[in-house]
């Protein structure tokens, strides 16, 4: 006993400080178990319930598939287009199916057969024996050319918007024949309008079928007082004609009746009707 005394001794008082320090920190170690308390075992009974209802799910699933085994007929079909009743016939569970129709209704689709083992509850041996017969329709779109018709109008009534539904006409050159029209009071033909700048030929070419005159929208103008301008742009007779007119009436006075246009040089018979229907005498 003084042997072991001594050899404790001959430790330093900092050696045997340190030497008293590790076997307190091992007693800890030893008892630190017993000091945490433990975390609570899960209710079995919890578990218990949870479990039965699977079980008792998983045994109503298998039940249904026996009782369906003499009825399971595989055929190629297409799972877009398969009724609750049909799925049972491939031997899909009823609850399954269910849930499939309600997959659908809701805007779901099968793009590829694989998509079958995504379906929660699926049977993976029923996947593999489905898969073989789905045959999925691609949809094609449907892509319907929009035609447009065209109204005719009026060309001395129509509006901007009605001027702009012709084919090649914008708004600035709708305007722009409005403020024409105004200003030779109304078109007497639809030749008129090539004098608006703007309309090429070939666009009048390819309006002229929408374009109409009624005779009630023919905005007759006083034939005594109607420029040689006026006249021409009108009936289309030629200019020089328009001015013999003018030129008569400074000389005789005013037309006092439409027919003494006949006497004049150079007017042609067939030209009386597009005057009676474009001018009066006041």
């Amino acid at each position: 006993m003084q042997k072991k005394s001594r050899a404790y001794d001959q430790f330093s008082k900092k050696e045997r400080i340190g030497i008293l320090v590790c076997l307190i920190i091992v007693v800890l170690l030893l008892l630190l178990p017993y000091l945490i308390p433990r975390k609570p075992l899960p209710d079995l009974l919890v578990m218990t319930a949870e479990g039965k209802k699977w079980k008792e799910l998983l045994n109503d699933t298998m039940v249904e598939q026996e009782s369906n085994a003499d009825n399971i007929h595989f055929y190629p079909f297409d799972p877009n287009h398969v009724s609750v009743e049909e799925w049972q016939i491939l031997g899909m569970p009823t609850t399954v199916a269910k849930r499939i129709m309600n997959y659908l209704h809701k805007g779901g689709r099968f793009r590829k057969a694989e998509d079958l083992r995504k379906i929660w509850g699926m049977p993976p041996s029923l996947a593999d024996q489905l898969i073989p017969y789905v045959r999925i329709k691609q949809q094609i779109p449907e892509f319907k050319k929009k035609i447009q018709t065209i109204q005719p109008i009026d060309i001395n009534t129509a509006d901007i918007e009605a001027w702009k539904s012709l084919p090649g006409i914008g708004n600035v050159l709708a305007e722009r024949i409005i403020k024409y029209r105004e200003k030779v009071n109304g078109f007497g033909h639809k030749e008129e309008l090539r004098a608006i700048y703007g309309l090429s030929d070939s666009l009048l070419v390819k309006i002229d079928p929408y374009l109409q005159i009624h005779e009630s929208s023919l905005q007759k103008i006083p034939l005594n007082r109607a420029s040689a301008y006026q006249i021409a742009i009108k009936t289309s007779i030629p200019i020089e004609i328009a001015k013999n007119i003018v030129r008569w009436r400074q000389e005789n006075g005013s037309f006092t009746d439409m027919n003494q246009l006949l006497t004049l040089p150079g007017f042609k018979p067939e030209w009386m009707d597009r005057f009676k229907a474009l001018f009066f005498i006041e």
